[in-house]
């Protein structure tokens, strides 16, 4: 079986190594790169300083996890459409019952809906 890891060169503290991670965990990394205007050799020079008794791709997967997680705010799960449909928090109970009987959801936010 092929390994779906991809080898990359970074540049830490000064000096060249090669790391493995993940697809997507390289597109993080990226993504994080560009919010904040550094480069991947800076960004893991960064998690390289800080990090306590792991290795550094470890560091790294826990600090690419960590830094979305803080970012992950409750306006920002309603903006990208998470959990349960904000029609569903306004509503009396009244008002529910009659969106339930009226809408179209899935079974899935049927489900969620119900647990109100």
């Amino acid at each position: 079986m092929a390994s779906t890891l991809v080898n990359r060169n970074v540049t830490v503290a000064g000096h060249r190594t090669s790391m493995r991670l993940e697809p997507s965990m390289w597109d993080a990394l990226e993504e994080i790169c560009r919010r904040e205007g550094k480069t991947i050799h800076e960004v893991c020079s960064d998690v390289d300083f800080r990090r306590h008794e792991s290795a550094l791709t470890a560091a790294l997967r826990a600090f690419i996890v960590l830094y979305f997680r803080v970012a992950a705010t409750e306006d920002g799960h309603a903006k990208a459409g998470h959990g349960i449909p904000e029609p569903v928090r306004v509503f009396s109970d009244d008002g529910l019952r009659s969106w339930r009987r009226n809408s179209r959801l899935t079974n899935h936010y049927k489900n969620r809906a119900n647990a109100f």
